[in-house]
């Protein structure tokens, strides 16, 4: 594998709305401690002349600053909701009510804010011109559980529609038991077919927002069915405002997450559900759909998720390092054709071993590209 892209400093883009009266050859050696107090303060101004009460409030998250849109008044039933956010790894607005994204430098001109040149300066040399994440979508849609609940589809309606037994009623239980699985509920069997359904299922609810089909006698391996397409096989009329929720919907374990501790980001929901505050996307090239912080990429090691990793890796993202991980809890690579967190977890029990520390195996440095 290639890995010379990896050590290369990527040139920052400039600034490219507006224009100013000064030059961009002033100072722009500003203390960044300096530069992200300033840029709070200028945005309390801005909040404290557009708002009134909580939505003056602002919350400071590691890495971004989140607060009431003041472009578009953010929430109109819920004075609580903040759905505005500055981000510091590349000092870019982003709102997830109305759209609106800007850099900070037109984010307060457009709200007759002034900073001083230096941090002018300081934040354009430090800025990209794209959106810290463009396709993710609000984390307070998680939480209107009301709606997810109305758009999603009953469990046992895709059980008849397919001829699905139970897992303990099935020969694929003894399979799942050697796997570690520790929730045989959120399984199906489709005895004729030799399928295991794995449900994206709503907390304390029967009702379901997408699966995944492992094959057993055919390919592809793997299948994934978001809400949309489940709702065409089951010859349901598909909703016009279905778009947010399909991009959730194959995101097995994102409706328990606790987004204010580290998510960990797997390919498969096998692996996820068996690692704390996991989430799967069900596939390497797929992106995880919110904007959090702390969010970590656990893939498989093999040539696919090895790739991937290099590329979380060059975006500053904290990746696992299997490499240094296997070495050492002293397992030989060989042990396998390809390396996953259930294949290592079922290993080291068969062959008693104490394995490592997990999350002590995570890093964002370009030059631990050579342990992924």
């Amino acid at each position: 594998m290639d890995l010379s892209n990896i050590f290369n400093i990527n040139e920052k883009g400039n600034e490219s709305e507006g224009s100013f009266s000064f030059s961009l050859s002033s100072n722009t050696d500003a203390d960044p401690a300096d530069v992200n107090v300033s840029v709070k303060d200028s945005l309390q101004r801005v909040l404290n002349t557009r708002f009134s009460g909580e939505r003056t409030q602002v919350v400071t998250y590691t890495g971004r600053l989140n607060f009431a849109c003041p472009y578009c008044g953010d929430s109109h039933q819920d004075s609580f909701k903040k759905r505005g956010n500055i981000y510091f790894a590349n000092y870019m607005f982003k709102c997830f009510n109305c759209g609106k994204t800007s850099g900070v430098t037109r984010f307060f001109r457009d709200h007759a804010v002034e900073l001083s040149t230096s941090h002018v300066n300081y934040i354009i040399s430090n800025q990209h011109n794209t959106p810290h994440h463009e396709n993710a979508i609000d984390p307070y849609f998680l939480y209107d559980r009301d709606k997810l609940i109305g758009y999603g589809i009953e469990r046992q309606a895709i059980e008849e529609k397919f001829g699905l037994v139970p897992i303990d009623r099935s020969k694929i239980f003894i399979w799942l038991k050697k796997r570690l699985q520790p929730e045989y509920t959120k399984f199906s069997w489709n005895e004729k077919k030799q399928q295991l359904y794995i449900f994206h299922i709503i907390p304390e609810t029967t009702k379901v927002l997408g699966y995944q089909i492992r094959n057993f006698i055919t390919y592809p391996k793997y299948m994934t069915f978001k809400l949309s397409k489940i709702y065409e096989i089951m010859g349901f009329a598909i909703p016009d405002d279905l778009t947010e929720i399909d991009k959730i919907s194959t995101s097995f374990g994102i409706l328990t997450l606790d987004l204010a501790k580290p998510i960990t980001v797997f390919e498969g929901p096998l692996d996820s559900f068996l690692f704390k505050n996991g989430s799967a996307t069900c596939g390497d090239k797929k992106d995880f759909p919110l904007e959090a912080e702390n969010v970590r990429y656990f893939y498989d090691y093999d040539d696919a998720g090895r790739s991937s990793s290099i590329k979380k890796l060059e975006e500053g993202k904290k990746v696992f390092l299997w490499k240094k991980f296997l070495q050492d809890a002293k397992i030989p690579e060989n042990s396998f054709k390809k390396i996953d967190l259930s294949d290592v977890i079922v290993y080291a029990k068969r062959k008693g071993i104490t394995l490592p520390k997990f999350n002590e195996y995570f890093s964002d440095l370009k030059y631990d590209a050579y342990w992924i």
